[in-house]
């Protein structure tokens, strides 16, 4: 025990922003406000140790967009827009697209690789244990107060304390120490992506396997696709395709049969349009997007999406509403120039398995410009090129780390 303190502080010293950046994973939604908070100190710790480029492409693309946007609205639409809070968004935009553009000023050499897995392992570990109390009636969640949205009433606690007061058996899904389970899934995915990069073999697959368990105890659907795109994109070269197609087949086959035996009208609610989940998460925002395309060419601007949405009637008060991804979040605040902004954002991130990951981060929710986003996409993009760039890809990728024979 003593050796494995030590060889902690070692790693400390070593390059205390990264794995104090891992430490502080599990708290990375609490504080008092958003700029009193663990995001905005991880946020400042990072921009102390990295050196931004401002690029003048992407900055006038974002910055047309921003100003394009809010003058559509301002001319043709009533809602006034929150000034202040779309001015946040549009920093938040620069920052990440100047960030990724930058270089890290931390020594990535000597990042242990082993913090992020067991962090994984720590995160896996308490959404079973929340699960297995859960079933029994313990509620072990985080309360309301830690969050910087303490006033959110879909949190896990919220809605435990509302089941224990009003005499229900709650079942809720576990999140471990976040607000949802939706971000954890955001959360393995990034340290999934870390330890694609950082480990070899067997610590590897373990990882792998933390993530895919994590997001299935969870039941965070896109966070299981996520990381399971991930890892194909990491190990593509070394996947027999044929294989691949037949897993994908079972898999999706022993998810989707009990589903739609449970509900055999399922599946003629989804073709029909009808199923509300389906909906919210597919039919919906494309509806929405064709919307915005055709009559908002410009977009709407995020801080009057709601109203303006809710009175042009594809959207119902106090229901749930098409907002939950950030990249479709993109594409309504700046309409047709929103597809640019996401090519310059792909672009910063070098393209690739990067590119992918910055995507799907993108979609985990619908904030993807916040200081907890911006932390994650630019370290762990970071910690990508600086592998890729030291070792053979060919090497890096395989499934299976070679055994040392020695004469």
């Amino acid at each position: 025990m003593k050796r494995i303190a030590l060889r902690m502080i070692a790693d400390l010293r070593a390059n205390p922003f990264a794995h104090g950046l891992i430490l502080l994973l599990p708290a990375m939604q609490f504080g008092l406000n958003y700029f009193a908070s663990v995001a905005a100190l991880l946020f400042i710790a990072l921009a102390w140790h990295m050196r931004m480029r401002i690029t003048p492409l992407t900055t006038g693309v974002i910055v047309i967009a921003v100003s394009l946007s809010l003058v559509w609205t301002a001319i043709y639409l009533p809602e006034i827009p929150n000034l202040e809070r779309e001015a946040r968004l549009a920093v938040g935009m620069l920052l990440l697209a100047w960030g990724m553009s930058g270089v890290p000023r931390h020594d990535i050499a000597k990042f242990n690789g082993w913090w992020p897995l067991l962090m994984l392992l720590a995160l896996t570990g308490a959404a079973l244990l929340q699960s297995i109390a859960g079933r029994k009636g313990i509620s072990l969640y985080v309360p309301t107060r830690f969050f910087i949205n303490s006033n959110d009433v879909s949190l896990a606690a919220a809605w435990a304390e509302h089941a224990r007061e009003h005499g229900y058996d709650f079942k809720i899904r576990p999140s471990a120490s976040f607000s949802e389970p939706s971000y954890l899934g955001g959360i393995s995915l990034f340290l999934n992506f870390i330890c694609l990069h950082m480990l070899r073999g067997r610590p590897r697959l373990v990882a792998n396997a933390s993530a895919v368990l994590a997001c299935v105890v969870s039941q965070t659907m896109f966070g299981l696709v996520a990381n399971l795109a991930i890892m194909f994109a990491f190990y593509h070269r070394h996947i027999n395709k044929s294989v691949l197609i037949c897993l994908a087949a079972l898999g999706l086959a022993t998810i989707a049969l009990p589903i739609f035996a449970a509900e055999p009208s399922r599946i003629e609610r989804i073709l029909s349009g009808n199923d509300v989940s389906a909906g919210l998460r597919v039919f919906q925002p494309f509806e929405v997007l064709n919307h915005v395309l055709w009559e908002m060419p410009f977009g709407v601007p995020q801080t009057v999406s709601l109203e303006y949405f809710i009175r042009v009637g594809m959207v119902h008060r106090f229901e749930d509403a098409p907002f939950q991804n950030g990249a479709f979040n993109t594409l309504f605040a700046f309409g047709w120039l929103g597809f640019a902004v996401l090519a310059m954002f792909l672009r910063a991130a070098g393209g690739g398995i990067c590119a992918l990951f910055l995507m799907l981060l993108f979609c985990q929710n619908g904030a993807p410009f916040d200081f907890d986003k911006l932390v994650m996409a630019i370290f762990a993009i970071h910690v990508a090129r600086h592998v890729r760039a030291t070792t053979d890809p060919h090497t890096l990728t395989r499934i299976i780390a070679p055994r040392r024979r020695f004469a």
